[in-house]
């Protein structure tokens, strides 16, 4: 009985630590977000060529008298090719509190496939004395013969550097030089680290084959033959570049599907999963450390392999917390591939100790 409690206390205490490092992990990404708070903005869902487009803006309490403006932009289908699409009048009186109505009227012109608002506050009205900036989510732009809903709903804002803020970013960037980065050899160095741990791999298993299957070697040969098969695989796409294109790919689908503005939720919930995990890894590893027997070897590796994927996983993930870790580099070494290395590093020690841990008994 006694046993038991304390077995489920230790499980309640792991679960606790789990989802608070969930927990912490989505509010710190939601910090990193930077949403501009100071304003809320209704549009529809899509605009119509030739036809009226309505924004509304509601101004937070703490704005100060100022003057508002608001134009519409465009976007090509890879939503860049940014341009100026038209104006709603000049800028207009505002303050805190207030709601502005700005009608458009969306011209034709070549390669729009977006379009998006731009608010700024200007005690001038003129956008090179802009406070304060903000754009509204992309709405796609279709044909004058389609008849979109015109129906408002309150949509997502981005912050947006005003042009004082641009000189400030830009005094303080680093001089013009060589951009610094991952270094090349990174990808390769990892592929080859996988494939000498999945031969490793492949070599614990046809050992544990020759040594005439004891109670629970088919089980722990196909492990290691299953690591083998995801380290291999981490190689591929290592060299290949696969996950580059995975990304590309998942994103032009969430484009076609409509949900794209969805990704940032999906991306913290991914996130915050992936640290959850590392933290259960974290303990697992720390659990197998201590535990006696031959299968030791086989957990360290398995943790290695996870925490590899894991890492991976989320550096595919496009988030300015984690584009901000990958920008990072030291001699050509950024925080998230010293991470994915360190956990193939664990894998490959947990197959090579195995493996030479087999050699001393079989020699004993």
């Amino acid at each position: 009985m006694g046993e038991d409690r304390d077995r489920f206390r230790r499980r309640a205490a792991t679960g606790a630590a789990l989802a608070l490092a969930f927990a912490a992990t989505w509010i710190a990404l939601s910090l990193t977000d930077d949403r501009p708070g100071w304003l809320t903005v209704w549009a529809p869902e899509a605009a119509a060529v030739g036809r009226p487009l309505e924004v509304r803006v509601r101004l937070g309490g703490s704005i100060e008298a100022t003057e508002i403006n608001c134009t519409l932009h465009r976007a090509n289908s890879e939503r860049k090719g940014w341009g100026f699409l038209s104006s709603s009048g000049p800028s207009r009186p505002a303050a805190g509190g207030e709601t502005h109505v700005f009608l458009f009227d969306v011209p034709e012109r070549e390669d729009t496939a977006y379009a998006f608002a731009l608010v700024f506050l200007s005690p001038t009205g003129s956008w090179g004395q802009a406070t304060r900036a903000a754009t509204a989510k992309y709405i796609p732009v279709v044909g004058a013969t389609e008849a979109p809903s015109s129906a408002l709903q309150r949509t997502r804002v981005y912050r947006y550097p005003t042009p004082a803020e641009e000189v400030r970013r830009r005094s303080k960037a680093r001089p013009a030089g060589p951009r610094k980065g991952p270094s090349a050899w990174i990808h390769p160095a990892l592929a080859a680290l996988l494939l000498a741990g999945a031969a490793l791999c492949v070599a614990n298993g046809v050992r544990e084959r020759a040594a005439g299957l004891p109670p629970g070697g088919a089980g722990e040969r196909a492990a290691w033959l299953a690591l083998a098969a995801v380290m291999a695989a981490g190689a591929v796409f290592e060299l290949a570049g696969i996950a580059g294109r995975f990304a590309s790919w998942a994103r032009q689908m969430a484009e076609a599907r409509g949900v794209y503005e969805l990704r940032r939720p999906v991306q913290k919930g991914l996130m915050a999963a992936a640290a959850a995990a590392s933290l259960g890894l974290f303990l697992l590893f720390m659990r197998s450390v201590r535990r006696p027997g031959p299968h030791r070897a086989l957990w360290w590796t398995g943790i290695g392999v996870a925490a590899y994927t894991a890492v991976s996983f989320v550096s595919v993930v496009s988030f300015h917390a984690v584009d901000v870790a990958r920008s990072l580099a030291w001699h050509g070494l950024s925080p998230v591939d010293a991470v994915r290395g360190a956990g193939a590093a664990v894998a490959f020690s947990g197959t090579l100790a195995s493996l030479l841990g087999k050699a001393r008994r079989r020699a004993t």
